[in-house]
């Protein structure tokens, strides 16, 4: 570990390493002779659930305010919801998410209890070899 000293040389730059390298034969993602792509529109319908409204919200908020006692009342009485269109594709998108979801989960969940079975089966398979191997040296 003895002094630093400052370098003799620059290295050479990489263009002028490989420019005649066959990967380098296609020009990188951010050059101006690289295709630009577009951007792509996203299609998922709850990014736009802030534009959506029913009829039925404007009208609750020109009552007067609810009691006490309403409140703990209404937290019993089913709400009506009238389901349009919009709602439920919503719906439909966000169940899907969930089924997609529940799927992934199950699939990580067999595979890590098989490579538990198959951890623990084979300790057991090891264990029982080597109790064959001192039994037979005795």
């Amino acid at each position: 570990m003895g002094i630093p000293t400052p370098p003799r040389e620059s290295a050479p730059a990489y263009d002028e390493l490989f420019h005649d390298h066959p990967v380098n034969g296609t020009p990188p993602s951010g050059s101006r002779s690289a295709p630009q792509y577009s951007a792509v529109p996203q299609d998922d319908v709850e990014l736009e659930s802030g534009q959506h409204n029913h009829a039925s919200s404007s009208a609750a908020s020109q009552q007067q305010p609810e009691s006490l006692a309403q409140t703990i009342a209404g937290v019993f009485r089913p709400k009506p919801h009238v389901h349009c269109e919009q709602c439920d594709v919503q719906t439909a998108a966000r169940e899907r998410r969930e089924a997609e979801k529940h799927c992934c989960a199950m699939v990580a969940v067999t595979f890590m209890v098989g490579f538990v079975c198959i951890m623990v089966l084979g300790i057991v398979v090891a264990n029982a070899q080597i109790k064959m191997k001192k039994h037979m040296h005795d």
